[in-house]
């Protein structure tokens, strides 16, 4: 039975690159810990099931260069190579090489890397050769042959392609097992493995080079299309020991316990007939081989299946679109039953409402991924640019296990890094700095994300020397973009303000990191694109939070629906404080500017119609305000109605109409009119 290894190639580029990224966390957490023995032997299982997985593909590069890697780490873990730095950086520029390696093959562009430099370092380590170890980086190089999966790898090591079926499936003789012993054995999978059926194929060609494979349970079709979850039987026929057998299985990698099971009474059976040849017709056998329980073949209760599939999350999105529809025609008919009060209606609607309410809540669900995806992938990318800059951190990272929805997630893994390389090179001081101020010389970083109301707060902060206002007011004035004039009613909260101007930078140089003027304007616009908003708290001399503040999803949201003349607008209901009516003679003028007092707290008074160039006002009587929190700040915005709370999808705008500030998307309601929704943070800005 041959088997097409391409079919895996997406599952194994996916498998790949969590490993990889769990690679450059251990080697991480090694170099704080040197010969931590933990740390080793996870490194080394994952840099071991690499090369498993590498083989098994036909990839024969990667498999090399993993496996060369495999010795400097089993020197590690005997304690005959020694985790310093050196080292580290050799083990990291490999990491980047395979990297490198899995994403030419997710390409298919043909390219071959030059993998000898690496190999060559890695034969001087645990040759005790020493020093002129190649640069981190890979530079791939172009070549005739290329890395293709193939089946035919029956060479490499682990390689798969099992050409023979188990013995259910040919004609075999008496003489073949008699004499031997049979060995039930129950194989079991390590939970996180995702190409399982590869390593049920690893696992037969194994056992086939140490006696004969007679039949499999559940059958070979259901464990080539993975229809079992991680545990399956074999009935082995062999002269090897049970120890020998055991050993060999497992050095597959991800393969967890290999059991003997009893065979009816007894553990191993002398066969003395073929089974070809037992009593009964060949219908009655197979009916017997049905119902024979797991009871009476010593095994427990048949596991429970947990299952999973892969969709592709254009899939999901079309399904999103759908539930949106959906939402907006059951939005209608409530306004139908409302308007002619049909009593039956009303109740069946109700009834309708609920099961859209479930299923819109589980495919939210479904389009929830943990942040950890991303987060993994800042670690390495700290440690590396804090040691190119000479400074000393501690990077932490904590709620990896709140969730955003997918499209979201993708696109803010630019912003983070924005932030995350301004803390190594503007936050934090140098090393001598920090002493000469007190602090330790190693200074702190954190990555944190945590539930806000209908938002979820990603958080960069520093514990270096904090933003100076005067020096960014002064830097902004050199530069042209503010006047004397401008600068005089500045405070320390308007520093984000200019922090974010596109071309301003702080930096006295220009690196490879910072000193273009590019990066803080760019988080803000990606992150007030995506319906969040980007705030600043700094203190000088103890750190600077940045927070991206990001709603859940761009799908669905709770908004509040508000008039303004005869105009219907909706606000975000995650930036909406509270609501209020207000009296004429409680507005008052602060620097010209209306203000409000509401709880003892004074408030800036914005009126959405003037706001948006509405000819006329309502200067009659008392009036409804919208109290909203934006960046820190309450502001109070004048509208003429309070409409109520409505679930809405968001629709976005034609791409000549994105330009537009203080919008951001339109909704249709229930009465087929369409209702823009305010973007709250650029229309105040």
């Amino acid at each position: 039975m041959d088997m097409d290894i391409s079919q895996y190639k997406e599952l194994f580029i996916s498998e790949a690159q969590e490993h990889l990224e769990a690679l450059n966390q251990s080697m991480i957490d090694l170099e704080k810990d040197p010969g931590n023995p933990d740390v080793l032997t996870e490194i080394f299982r994952s840099a071991h099931t690499l090369k498993g997985m590498s083989a098994t593909m036909g990839f024969d590069q990667l498999t090399e260069l993993t496996h060369e890697m495999e010795n400097v780490l089993d020197g590690l873990r005997s304690g005959d190579i020694e985790a310093d730095t050196e080292i580290v950086d050799l083990l990291f520029s490999c990491f980047d090489m395979l990297g490198a390696m899995v994403a030419v093959i997710a390409e298919e562009s043909g390219k071959t890397l030059d993998t000898k430099p690496l190999i060559e370092a890695l034969h001087g380590v645990y040759a005790g050769e020493r020093g002129g170890f190649p640069a981190t980086e890979p530079s791939p190089a172009e070549a005739g042959e290329g890395e293709t999966p193939t089946a035919e790898a029956g060479e490499a090591e682990g390689a798969v392609g099992l050409t023979q079926p188990p013995r259910e499936q040919e004609e075999w003789s008496r003489e073949e097992v008699v004499g031997e012993k049979v060995l039930r054995l129950r194989v079991t999978l390590d939970k996180d493995c995702v190409l399982k059926s590869v390593r049920v194929f690893m696992i037969f060609k194994k056992l086939s080079q140490v006696g004969k494979v007679i039949t499999s349970r559940p059958s070979v079709e259901d464990l080539e299309d993975e229809k079992f979850d991680r545990s399956f039987e074999v009935f082995f026929a062999t002269e090897e020991t049970l120890h020998n057998v055991r050993k060999a299985l497992l050095t597959i990698a991800e393969v967890q316990e290999v059991e003997v099971l009893p065979a009816e009474k007894e553990e191993e059976l002398m066969v003395e007939a073929p089974l070809g040849e037992l009593g009964g017709t060949g219908e009655e056998k197979a009916e017997a081989a049905e119902q024979q329980p797991y009871e009476a073949m010593g095994a427990a209760v048949a596991p429970v299946r947990t299952q999973s599939v892969r969709v592709n999350i254009s899939r999901l999105d079309n399904l999103m679109n759908l539930i949106g529809e959906l939402v907006i025609n059951r939005t209608r008919l409530q306004e139908i039953a409302s308007s002619h009060n049909i009593p039956d209606l009303k109740e069946a609607l109700a009834q309708t409402a609920r099961l859209t309410a479930d299923l819109q809540d589980e495919v939210m669900k479904t389009r929830m991924v943990p942040v950890e995806h991303i987060f993994n992938r800042f670690p390495r990318m700290v440690r590396d640019l804090a040691k190119n800059r000479g400074k000393e951190v501690d990077f932490a990272v904590e709620g990896k296990d709140i969730e955003l929805d997918r499209t979201i997630l993708d696109e803010i893994s630019d912003p983070l890094m924005h932030l995350l390389r301004n803390a190594v090179d503007h936050g934090i001081d140098n090393p001598e700095e920090r002493e000469a101020r007190g602090k330790p010389r190693r200074g702190s970083i954190k990555l944190r994300a945590r539930r806000d109301r209908n938002y979820v707060s990603i958080e960069v902060s520093d514990d270096g020397q904090g933003v100076d206002a005067e020096k960014i007011f002064t830097l902004a004035a050199e530069k042209g973009l503010i006047s004397a004039e401008e600068r005089k009613p500045l405070n320390e909260e308007d520093t984000l303000g200019l922090l974010v101007s596109p071309g301003f930078s702080s930096a006295e140089e220009v690196s490879g990191v910072s000193g273009r003027g590019v990066g803080l304007d760019v988080v803000k616009n990606k992150v007030e694109s995506l319906g969040g908003m980007l705030i600043m708290q700094s203190i000088k001399g103890e750190g600077t939070t940045f927070a991206m503040k990001l709603p859940l999803t761009l799908a669905i949201i709770q908004a509040l629906l508000v008039k303004a003349q005869e105009e219907i607008y909706a606000i975000p209901l995650g930036v909406v404080s509270e609501t209020a009516v207000i009296s004429p003679h409680e507005i008052k003028y602060v620097s010209n500017q209306e203000v409000i007092f509401l709880r003892d707290e004074t408030l800036p008074l914005m009126r959405l119609a003037r706001v948006l160039g509405m000819p006329g006002e309502n200067n009659q009587g008392a009036f409804p305000v919208v109290v909203v929190e934006v960046a820190l700040k309450s502001i109070a915005i004048a509208v003429d109605e309070l409409l109520g709370q409505q679930e809405i999808v968001i629709t976005s705008l034609d791409r000549f109409l994105k330009g537009i500030r203080g919008f951001g998307g339109a909704t249709i309601l229930g009465t087929g009119e369409v209702a823009l929704i305010l973007d709250i943070p650029t229309l105040l800005s």
